[in-house]
This record gives structure tokens, C-alpha cells and sequence, in this order.
């Protein structure tokens, strides 16, 4: 089975370090989101299925590294105790994890280990920490399904223009999602009205505890990847390469809530897709 890029039908700083003692949590007054967004109706929606459009002013906060909250180190802290400390969670530790799994996987699934080797040999690609925007959309997400005890994936288009952020999130009770023509017809139509179309986002959950024909798209030779790594798959280049040619994407991003992998639109011709 061939995972996705979000569709299954599946620059900053390395991993973020926990805070010191004493320090205080400061929630920064310009990077929360609204708490009633636009919801955009889809004809029969999957199971959990939720499309939203957030319209916000910009500014540096939500760019800035993702602020150091208790909800995000108790979220780290979970992910440091399933892997047996801290260093498993290191972004090229993950990857180099996941390689070791793909390397083996019969036939052209092997192909899935290329984008691992193009952002570990430097060829394309940065790895940095989540940014706030990043991590409040992630969150966002997270409230509704647990990452760890039910992990599951979004979607999201970053537009920025006139002084303003469009986003465009889209998730549901799965691993994996679908990309709706009824989000992507509001993005080209801002588009049209000079919004950029900076990136898409979406999130590598973390899935422990795997088995065979589970939730998680699991099968024998998949066992032992526990996720969670930031290297987009051959069909989510495959689809970046498709928005950039409808409507000028202009780069990707892969986040699992603490760290992000970013893309431009010249990487995705340096990374592998399918045929």
C-alpha cells in the first residue's frame, strides 16, 4: 500500500530542547488561533471528518519557534518515554529509524526510503523546530484526537497576502485524509486575489503499538516504523507537485508537532515521487 501525503485513501533549530526549571510559560497574545473558524461543508464527509477556514492578521509571532507551553512538553515528554529517551526523537534519528524499515519493504515500496536519503545527504530540504503556527494547528487536531493513544492526520494550506494568514485545515478520525476540491477551490480563488500560496502542511503522527490491518494501514513488514519522521512520501510529492502546478505552491512543510521539515517549490524536483 502506498501511504500518502495526505490522502492515504496515507528553519530554526533540531529537536526542541524541554525548559529549564523555573521557567515561566508565556502565552504569546499574537499566535492563538480562533476558536470559531469558517467550517467549509463537504458532500458525504468521513468519519470525523472537519474542514476549516482560519482568516488572521500576520505577524512575526507565528513564524517564530513554537512557544515552550505545558501541553507541548507533556506531549514531548510522552513521545521521550515510549522511545527510551530523548535522542530517538531527534528528527535524523527518526528518519534513519524509518529508513532501516523502508530499505526492506518488497518491490517499489522501497522506493519510499529516496526522500529519507535526499534530506539526510543535504539535498534537499531544512529540518528546524515547529513553529507556532505549526504547532497551534497541530494542536488544534490534537484536541480533537489524542496523537499518541489515536493518532491521526491533517491537512492545511498556509496563505499569506494583505497583511493577512488564510489557513485551511482539514482533518478526521484516520490516518491518512482527502484532499477536497471544495478547500482547494477557496485556496485558488485567493490565489487569484494575490494571496501566495506559501505552503502545505501536514503532520507524521507518531503510531506505537502497531498490528497487522489496524488503523494505522500496519502490515507485517511495517511493524517497526513507529512514524513519526518528517520526510514526505513519494504520493505526497506526487500531490505537491500538482498543487504547484495548478496553483503555484510555493513550498511544503512535514510536521510531527515538535519539529518540521520544509520545502520549496524546487525541492519537490529533487525529491522522488510516483511515476
Amino acid at each position: 500500500m502506498r501511504v500518502s501525503a495526505y490522502c492515504l485513501c496515507g528553519l530554526l533549530a533540531v529537536a526542541c530542547a524541554a525548559p529549564s526549571s523555573g521557567t515561566a510559560f508565556r502565552e504569546p497574545t499574537d499566535c492563538v488561533l480562533d476558536a470559531q473558524p469558517e467550517v467549509i461543508p463537504v458532500p458525504e464527509p468521513i468519519e470525523g471528518e472537519l474542514n476549516e477556514a482560519f482568516d488572521f492578521p500576520d505577524s512575526p509571532g507565528w513564524w517564530a519557534p513554537a512557544p515552550i507551553d505545558p501541553e507541548r512538553e507533556q506531549y514531548r515528554a510522552a513521545l521521550v518515554s515510549r522511545l527510551g529517551g530523548g535522542q530517538g526523537l531527534q528528527p535524523r534519528a527518526l528518519m534513519e529509524r524509518q529508513r532501516a524499515v523502508h530499505v526492506t519493504l518488497p518491490g517499489d515500496r522501497a522506493r519510499e526510503a529516496e526522500n529519507i536519503d535526499a534530506i539526510l545527504q543535504g539535498r534537499a530540504g531544512t529540518l528546524g523546530t515547529a513553529s507556532c503556527l505549526e504547532w497551534r494547528l497541530f494542536q488544534r487536531q490534537a484536541h480533537r484526537f489524542p496523537m499518541i493513544e489515536r493518532p491521526t492526520e491533517f491537512g492545511a494550506y498556509v496563505l499569506r497576502g494583505h497583511g493577512r494568514i488564510r489557513v485551511y485545515l482539514s482533518g478526521a478520525d484516520r490516518v491518512g485524509g482527502k484532499l477536497r476540491h471544495e478547500v482547494r477551490d477557496q485556496v485558488v480563488a485567493d490565489v487569484a486575489q494575490g494571496f501566495a500560496p506559501v505552503a502545505h502542511l501536514h503532520n507524521h503522527p507518531f503510531m506505537f503499538d502497531r498490528k497487522p490491518g489496524d488503523r494505522t494501514w500496519a502490515t507485517e513488514d511495517t511493524l517497526q516504523d513507529i512514524a513519526g519522521a518528517l520526510s514526505p512520501s513519494l504520493t505526497d510529492v506526487q500531490a505537491y507537485r500538482g498543487m504547484r502546478e495548478h496553483f503555484g505552491l510555493q513550498g511544503a512543510w512535514v510536521t510531527n508537532g515538535l519539529d518540521t521539515s520544509r520545502f520549496s517549490a524546487a525541492d519537490f524536483d529533487r525529491l522522488s515521487a510516483w511515476p
